[in-house]
């Protein structure tokens, strides 16, 4: 496998699509906004770095896909449409295409307590799912979570996504962040689903404060100081409740066993209840009149002929 500088890579030609400009760019990929020419459909095509020169490459890139293929069906996960390889043997996904990401987010204003325990528990929900298929994510991360104008939240890039039983030693430190990698992941440890809690409960924490856990400054630390930085406290959020820094923190215990697994995550999050401020009442105006029937009583004088039958039927001498 052979990998082309991100911008050294030319804009490639995928049968069916039109129009390809780049949104972005990266040390793993090139992301292109384009056309799909049968539908008229705006979509977004991953172009990765890395060439396809073996048998090897060729499997590993199969595993991804048909990963990626069977999460795309959650309605929390981005849809993929379709797979291929350039003829310069670049491999390339064809897939939704969003608006944007929680990196965005993030950056512009973190995201308050509510919002981000109901994204947590929609990710959560979408992870539940994968790891039922025993597919491991493995790289959660607020760039990784979209969102656009028919979803709140979409989990992305099954890139690094591995089948859980088997053991895949070609993913190094290099393709992995470190800012939400959990402890087990620098030791070379075997991965789990616990990987994947780690991420999202580290995603949310960032998310509501505006930097990964233990970031002592919006500089990214060294790799050897994020290492050391494990064993150090996590500090609580101004402004957000303590219940759900807590539940944040439980997500992201250094063992892998301590930590919830994706279901157990998903209903704490569901069930949590934040302790916000009441709404103000209703305004609600005071009567005009009195508090009683209102209706409009129509009196009818009754003739003395009607009058007199009356009084008589109910015994009455009519005075």
């Amino acid at each position: 496998m052979t990998e082309t500088p991100p911008g050294a890579l030319p804009v490639p030609y995928v049968p069916g699509m039109s129009g390809l400009s780049v949104m972005a760019r990266g040390g793993y990929a090139t992301v292109f906004r384009a056309t799909q020419d049968s539908v008229g459909r705006e979509v977004a095509i991953k172009v990765e770095n890395r060439r396809l020169e073996s048998s090897r490459d060729q499997a590993r890139f199969l595993r991804e896909a048909r990963a990626a293929g069977r999460m795309s069906s959650h309605p929390y996960v981005v849809d993929l449409f379709d797979v291929g390889v350039t003829v310069d043997q670049h491999p390339y996904f064809i897939m939704e295409l969003c608006d944007g990401s929680y990196l965005d987010r993030m950056r512009r204003s973190p995201l308050g307590a509510a919002e981000a325990r109901d994204l947590g528990a929609k990710i959560a929900d979408a992870l539940v799912h994968s790891h039922a298929n025993g597919v491991l994510h493995r790289d959660v991360k607020p760039a990784n979570i979209l969102y656009s104008q028919f979803s709140s939240a979409l989990l992305a890039d099954f890139g690094l996504a591995v089948l859980g039983e088997m053991r895949d030693s070609s993913v190094t430190l290099e393709v992995l962040t470190p800012a939400y990698a959990a402890p087990e992941m620098f030791r070379h440890d075997e991965p789990t689903g616990a990987v994947d809690v780690y991420a999202l409960c580290a995603t949310l924490y960032a998310l509501m404060r505006g930097r990964p856990p233990r970031w002592e400054s919006d500089r990214s630390p060294s790799l050897i100081t994020l290492m050391n930085s494990f064993d150090a406290p996590i500090p609580d959020i101004p402004g957000v409740p303590r219940q759900l820094v807590d539940l944040v923190r439980h997500g992201m215990a250094n063992d892998p066993a301590a930590r919830p697994s994706a279901e157990e995550l998903r209903r704490l999050l569901t069930d949590l209840r934040l302790d916000e401020p009441a709404p103000p009442p209703s305004f609600v105006p005071p009567p005009r009149y009195n508090t009683g029937d209102e209706t409009p009583t129509v009196r009818t004088p009754m003739k003395p002929s009607m009058r007199k039958r009356f009084f008589g039927l109910l015994g009455i001498e009519d005075r």
